[in-house]
Parts: structure tokens; C-alpha cells; sequence
């Protein structure tokens, strides 16, 4: 299997990644797309062999040679690959890639034994998926599917699996919940969702998480932006998912309108809906349950109804789910919100596509170029989430301090790989050898000094 350099481009962006370190190729199937993930941030890579009943073997040495003659041939680094020793136990990776392999040419079923002990919680797997396979049913153990390619009669789709343990951390939570309420507060559970709410001040911040994510991922164990919230005095209404659901349940529709129809929302001088990606998509969804009220999200998508977004192939583990209703499409509701503004990367095509699915007089379209669909993490790591979002909260934020505020990317490394990549990619070798060398006389990036050497031996 022979990757183009579209495919490879797609799989890069899918992957969503800061950084990726070790990578498992199964059966050295893709030194292309190896060689581009060593480029692109210097990982080392492992090459397994295995049968198609999922038995590990040694890696043959005439397979491995010509592998690395693949490696070198894409402009990766031979000497940062070595051959997996099958009587060892695998250790977690960064991105496995079993394309024609796993899931399309040998049963999923065989591949458990890798993916109970390679992945961690940021991890993912590049695969082709044969239609029939029952390749999503298997997965939906390990985390969520992105479709990059459906499958189809005859042809093999690829998707990126990024894992997401399931814990059954409902229990746990709502202990911690119930105690953070307060005689104040409360909380709610709705099965495969909860509510908790703290009050602090006339200003209520509603967010939405994925409920394994704040358990699993984060050391407080609290929900997205709960420090932050805090931190400000705001009261907090956090809304929780027991999975990737996407929030769309009925009893999370049914709880809002009690919200919305008992007045809870009009005891708030200022109400704001705030999320990313999934969160996203609900704060945008659920602000109709407080018109007038301000919506703050990152890399939202407007709906996963295929009949209205058809393009949009990632989350199919929620494609099933019921986006009609008073909360279904975002880009709707959203539309009696007093402002919404909607961060993202023109460059991730479908979260471009989605942003332009807002159309409302009361949108603001902030773009933020190569930092990704997780771009709230980026606009973290340069210190500009927080000024960005209180002042899109109190409602001064403008265009010439937004985009003061996103020059900070430049210091920050994915930004400045991206660039690069970039350039590359569109035919300025001299102006990425340029870029590459401003980087380096500042920091030690490995990834970026191989590109250098291949530029410069290019010139």
C-alpha cells in the first residue's frame, strides 16, 4: 500500500496531535506515512510483525530493509527505527497505523491484544475499515472513530481511533459532584448525563465535558474551564457526558426547558455558554435556553445530521444519534443568542465548514490558522486563552486585540512545525529553510532540524 501525499496530509490533520514520540507500524505497511510523522515531529518508530490471527513474529530482515529503503526514500530518518521484539510486552503509543491490515484484510478481533496494551489516553490508530468488518462495533470499546474515507462495496474506508478508555466513572463523579454543589447548588444526574451547578455570582458560565476526559485526564478531576470559572467568581453550570454522546438525550433537552421555563437563566445578569468540539456544539445548541445570552466555543460543529453536513465523516460513534428537536442544530439555535463567538482553523476543513454553517447577525467569526482543531489547548500553551475569553465574556473583545493576542503562536512549536509543513507543501522550500533556521538559532527541535538538513542538501 503506497500512500499519496493528499492521504498523508489527511491523516496528519486527523490525528490532532502536539506532539507524537513513538509510533507502531504493523506489518511496515506505511513508511510514508512514518517518514511524514518523523518529519513532522521526530518520532521514533517501531515495526511489528504479526500474523493474521494477531500472534507476534520477528521481524523479517529483508522486510525491515526494505522498509527503511521506504523510510529513507520519504525523507525519514532510518536510524530512528528498529524492529519490535515480539517477546516483549507492547508499551503505549502514540499513533499505531495498521493500514491494510486490521480491520480491513485481517479480523479486528485479533488486534484486541494490541489495543488493550498500546494505547493511552491520548493515543490513536490509523486503519482501514472493510464495510461489514464490524470493525465500529469492536472499537466503540477503545474510544471514538473518525471517518476519513466511508467504507464501501468493494473499496476499504480508513478512520483514526482515538482512544478513550471506558472507566465507569458515573459513581465516582457524582460523589465528587454532590460535594461541590454545596447547600447551595445542586446536582442532577440524568443517567447518561449530569448537571452540577455552583452559585457565586450574577454571572453564570454554563459549560459541557465529557465526563471521562475530566476523570481520567485531568488531575483535579473537574470539568472543562472549572478553575477558570472559579478563579473569576462566576457561577458555574456544569453539564457532563458519560461518553461521546454528543449531548443528544432527551432528558438533557427536557432538563434545559425545566431550567429555561422555571426561570433559572433570568436570576443571572449575564449568562454565557462556553465549550470546545463537543462542548462546543452543545453550548452553541443549548444558549436557545437562554436567549440573549453570550456563546464562547472552539472547533464546535454545527450538527452531526448527515442529511444536513454529508462531508462531515469524523464522529461516527454519535452519527445515529437524533439531531432534530429545540436543541439540534447549533447553527439554528444558536441564532437567539445576544452574541456568539465561534474560534477555529481554517485550515481543518470540516471545522471550517461548520463555521460557516453560523450565519447569524449575532456570529463573530475569529479564525486562528494552524493551531489545529484542539485549538483551545494551543491558545492555553501561549497564554492567550484566558484574556481571549474573558474579554468575549464581558464583551470587549475586538479584532485588533484578538489578533494581537494570536501573535503569541509564534513561539509556540506546533504553530511554528505547521508553518513549515506548510511552506513545504505549497512549493517555498526557501521560505521554510528560512523559517526553519529562525527556530533553530532559539530552540533545539529535532523534527525541524532533519527538515532543515533536507532543505538545505535540496538546494
Amino acid at each position: 500500500m503506497t500512500l499519496s501525499a493528499p492521504e498523508i496530509r489527511q491523516i496528519l490533520d486527523a490525528l490532532d496531535r502536539d506532539d507524537v514520540d513513538r509510533v507502531a507500524d504493523v506489518n511496515g505497511t506505511t513508511p510514508e506515512l512514518a517518514a511524514a510523522l518523523q518529519k513532522r515531529y521526530g518520532a521514533k518508530v517501531d515495526v511489528f510483525a504479526m500474523d493474521a490471527e494477531g500472534a507476534r513474529q520477528p521481524v523479517d530482515d529483508a522486510a525491515l530493509q526494505a522498509y527503511l529503503a521506504g523510510i529513507a526514500r520519504h525523507g525519514g530518518d532510518p536510524e530512528r527505527v528498529k524492529p519490535a521484539d515480539p517477546g516483549k510486552k507492547i508499551r503505549p503509543y502514540d499513533v499505531i497505523a495498521t493500514l491494510g491490515g486490521f480491520g480491513s484484510t485481517h479480523k479486528i478481533k485479533h488486534f484486541r491484544k494490541v489495543l488493550a496494551n498500546g494505547l493511552h489516553p491520548q493515543s490513536r490508530v490509523v486503519l482501514d475499515i472493510k464495510l461489514g468488518s464490524g470493525s465500529y462495533p469492536f472499537l466503540k470499546e477503545f474510544g471514538t472513530c473518525n471517518t476519513l474515507v466511508e467504507p464501501a462495496k468493494g473499496r476499504p474506508g480508513r478512520a483514526i481511533l482515538s482512544a478513550t478508555p471506558v472507566t465507569g466513572n458515573a459513581g465516582a463523579w457524582s460523589e465528587i459532584a454532590q460535594d461541590l454543589a454545596g447547600p447551595a447548588g445542586f446536582f442532577e444526574d440524568l443517567g447518561e448525563h449530569s448537571m452540577l451547578f455552583q452559585e457565586r455570582s450574577d454571572t453564570l458560565v454554563v459549560t459541557f465535558d465529557n465526563l471521562d476526559i475530566a476523570m481520567e485526564k485531568r488531575d483535579e478531576r473537574r470539568p472543562w474551564g472549572y478553575s477558570f470559572i472559579k478563579a473569576q467568581g462566576w457561577s458555574m453550570l456544569g453539564v457532563m457526558a458519560n461518553g461521546w454522546t454528543w449531548f443528544r438525550d432527551p432528558r438533557v433537552d427536557e432538563a434545559f426547558m425545566g431550567l429555561r421555563d422555571g426561570g433559572f437563566f433570568d436570576r443571572f445578569g449575564r449568562v454565557v455558554f462556553y465549550g470546545a468540539s463537543m462542548g462546543g456544539y452543545a453550548a452553541a445548541a443549548f444558549s436557545a435556553a437562554a436567549p440573549g445570552s453570550t456563546v464562547f466555543v472552539t472547533s464546535p460543529q454545527s450538527t452531526l445530521d448527515k442529511t444536513i453536513v454529508p462531508w462531515e465523516m469524523r464522529y461516527k460513534t454519535a452519527w445515529d444519534r437524533d439531531f432534530s428537536g429545540p436543541f439540534g442544530d447549533a447553527a439554528i439555535t444558536s441564532q437567539a443568542a445576544g452574541r456568539v463567538h465561534i474560534l477555529y482553523d481554517p485550515y481543518v476543513a470540516p471545522d471550517a465548514a461548520h463555521a460557516a454553517r453560523f450565519t447569524g447577525a449575532n456570529v463573530a467569526h475569529w479564525q486562528c490558522p494552524l493551531l489545529g482543531h484542539r485549538l483551545g489547548s494551543s491558545l492555553q500553551q501561549m497564554g492567550a486563552l484566558k484574556e481571549i475569553t474573558i474579554a468575549a465574556i464581558e464583551g470587549t473583545l475586538d479584532r485588533p486585540s484578538f489578533y494581537q493576542l494570536l501573535r503569541k503562536r509564534r513561539d509556540l512549536p506546533r504553530y511554528q512545525r505547521e508553518l513549515v509543513h506548510h511552506a513545504v507543501e505549497r512549493g517555498h522550500p526557501d521560505l521554510a529553510l528560512k523559517v526553519c533556521n529562525h527556530i533553530l538559532a532559539r530552540r533545539s527541535d529535532k523534527a525541524l532540524r532533519g527538515i532543515a538538513s533536507q532543505l538545505q542538501a535540496a538546494s
